[in-house]
């Protein structure tokens, strides 16, 4: 189906080539799945397998890339679309369309599908990814997850043979994942469907896989195989690249419970931990510093009470479309309440000196044309600024304009340029999206440090793992409330099915073990 040979391709604004003699084949009905750090490739490889590149490349690209037997590289655009459908990491740079139906709708016509047919596949391929009852909505209004879904359903109301996913699932909520990972897998039994999937959280993906490619630092293939003997072969080298393995794999590493064939799954893990791991509670300030009293914003928000502990680590998690992003924008000041108080210990003047924000879109807040003027833009002295970009791996490209990054090095941008000052109050919206492991452990190293110096953080996110690691307290929303508000422990203990969360892997691990699996003494 997909036939790459000898892939060489490199960009004009930069040094050395971003994929190196690159080589695979992937067959009809194939799960595959793209393993590589942040800027080793993969967003560029998957545009290359679509025919984007050469076509819409500024540099040169050697090698050939052939789809259902047709050179990409001589192909015709729509000949390729047929054949093979894309969603791409930030998915607000494929829509063009108003509302919600007429995105999806779009792709159909342009396959020339028949008036009468087009509104049933419209709905079910909305359905699919469960936002039928939003069909009519303008997109703009959308929630960064629902874009995500939204995307997804454009094309899977295509139904193309070869579907290429680039971080498909990195704004969906747990069970949203899941959902739509079952979906693809019922898609590839029924209708004969091959996938090519970008991911840096392997985990919901391990039913699915049917082998793995990595690449490495420099755009090298390394490894071209079955999932679980690439990470028995290549674990230390893994952590070095920074590439995500498995949860259990990770936690066998920490416990010393490493020993090859390692564990891909949860029951496999807990019958070799000879202890159960502790689950560390963390404890609050008692100065209020920021309070919310029957705070509401139009349609999204209901009688909002919160108050944020002065050297809390809030975590803010929910459902797609729960009001996550917006309940942070207005704590912020960002935006304003429709009705309600807000009580703060900031004279109103120093509030933008005092409290910083990461947009859940990092190019919303790029202002300059270099990634070094970026973190410069607020004064920073030089020993600074060169310190922070040298800490997020975007030294050797501090002279690239920022809208020339991948997504994730965006990411670490708009986090750099944030942590430049020293905010009492910083929220992040969804800071580790698009990172690898070893980014992400750098991004959430550093906030653990603003932490432990006195900064209250406030961050959005779907990962339960970092919730239980770092949060202080967990606000968990559903429609536009706040559902829970209090301690991770406490909410392990609650139906986390309302607010579409799953229960981190130590937490559940103690759950099986004291439920009966043999652990070995």
């Amino acid at each position: 189906m997909i036939d790459v040979k000898n892939l060489t391709l490199e960009y004009e604004e930069m040094e050395n080539p971003v994929l190196r003699n690159v080589s695979f084949t992937i067959d009809e009905k194939e799960s595959v799945l793209l393993l590589g750090a942040s800027g080793s490739g993969k967003s560029t490889l998957s545009r290359c397998l679509t025919g984007l590149y050469p076509r819409e490349l500024d540099g040169s690209m050697e090698g050939e890339v052939r789809v259902a037997g047709k050179k990409v590289d001589g192909a015709s655009p729509g000949a390729i679309s047929r054949h093979v459908g894309i969603v791409f990491q930030d998915p607000e740079t494929q829509f063009c369309m108003l509302t919600a139906e007429d995105e999806v709708a779009f792709g159909l016509e342009n396959l020339g599908t028949a008036p009468e047919l087009m509104e049933g596949k419209v709905d079910t391929a909305l359905e699919e990814v469960g936002l039928l009852p939003k069909k009519g909505r303008t997109i703009t209004s959308l929630s960064g997850g629902e874009k995500q879904k939204l995307a997804l359903a454009c094309i899977l109301a295509m139904r193309p043979p070869v579907i290429i996913l680039d971080e498909p699932t990195a704004n969906l909520d747990p069970v949203a994942t899941d959902d739509f990972v079952a979906l693809l897998e019922r898609l590839k039994l029924e209708k004969d469907v091959t996938l090519f999937v970008i991911e840096h959280d392997l985990d919901p993906w391990l039913s699915i896989t049917d082998r793995v490619l990595m690449l490495d630092r420099e755009g090298q293939l390394f490894y071209d195989g079955p999932l679980r003997e690439g990470i028995d072969r290549y674990a230390p080298i893994l952590h070095e690249e920074g590439i995500a393995v498995p949860q259990t794999v990770k936690l066998a590493v920490e416990e010393g419970a490493a020993t090859p064939p390692l564990p891909l799954t949860a029951r496999e893990l807990a019958g070799r931990l000879p202890v159960l791991p502790e689950v560390r509670e963390k404890e609050d300030g008692e100065r209020a510093l920021l309070q919310t009293e029957k705070v509401n914003f139009k349609s999204i928000l209901h009688a909002i009470d919160i108050t944020l502990p002065e050297g809390s680590f809030t975590a803010v998690t929910g459902p797609n479309g729960s009001g996550k992003t917006t309940l942070c924008r207005v704590l912020a000041g960002i935006e304003s309440p429709t009705s309600g108080r807000m009580l703060h210990s900031f004279p109103k003047k120093e509030w933008f000196k005092r409290v910083g924000y990461v947009f859940q879109n990092p190019e919303h807040q790029f202002l300059t044309d270099s990634v070094w003027a970026e973190v410069a833009y607020s004064g920073a002295d030089e020993e600074r600024v060169r310190h922070l970009l040298e800490w997020c791996g975007l030294w050797e490209r501090r002279n690239l304009h920022p809208f020339t990054l991948s997504q994730g090095e965006k990411r670490r941008l708009s986090v750099a340029t944030m942590l430049v000052e020293d905010q009492d109050l910083l929220f992040l919206d969804e800071p580790t999206f698009g990172q690898d492991a070893r980014s992400t452990r750098r991004v959430m190293d550093l906030l653990d440090e603003k932490h432990r110096s006195g900064t209250t953080i406030v961050m959005i996110t779907h990962d339960m793992e970092l919730v239980e690691q770092y949060a202080t307290r967990v606000v968990a929303m559903k429609d536009g409330e706040i559902g829970f508000d209090g301690r991770a422990d406490e909410l392990w203990k609650r139906d986390l099915d309302a607010f579409q969360l799953k229960r981190p892997l130590k937490v559940r691990l103690k759950e099986m073990q004291e439920g009966g699996v043999r652990v070995p003494q």
